[in-house]
């Protein structure tokens, strides 16, 4: 049976941390492209007939536009795969952390082979384990009778 991905488990940290990357990631790109464009086209364009200048500006710019566009696109949808190996265990820890405070009976946080924060992980369960023995061991603060 094959099993149903969810890409998107906690919505606004996945797609607000896609659209930054996207936003500095286009904005880099168009400025590495204005860069080739100002040290290229004055080189090119003492070989294009005068005519013919103002049509290859306006095909450039809006390739431009274009091909940024569909850079920005594929980002966000990269990073939201990409991001979705963070979402994932943060939302399995907070979902625990949730649990403890309640102080319902959690079990240990499982992660999968490449998920990533494996040693935050980690370090919640030996919080849990930590709890539950403080839990089971008796209160020796209390003050006795004297």
């Amino acid at each position: 049976m094959k099993r149903r991905v969810n890409y998107l488990i906690n919505k606004k940290l996945q797609l607000g941390f896609a659209a930054r990357f996207a936003f500095f990631t286009t904005l880099f790109s168009a400025f590495i492209g204005f860069q080739f464009y100002a040290i290229v086209w004055p080189a090119v364009s003492q070989y294009v007939p005068e005519q013919a200048v103002s049509l290859i500006r306006h095909h450039i710019f809006f390739r431009g536009i274009l091909f940024l566009s569909l850079t920005a696109l594929l980002i966000i949808v990269i990073s939201i795969v990409i991001f979705h190996r963070m979402a994932g265990p943060i939302f399995s820890m907070e979902q625990t952390i949730d649990r403890v405070v309640r102080g319902e009976a959690v079990k240990f946080i499982r992660l999968r082979k490449n998920d990533e924060l494996k040693g935050l992980a980690e370090k919640i369960n030996e919080l849990i384990t930590l709890i539950k023995e403080l839990k089971e061991s008796p209160s020796t603060d209390t003050p006795s009778e004297t």
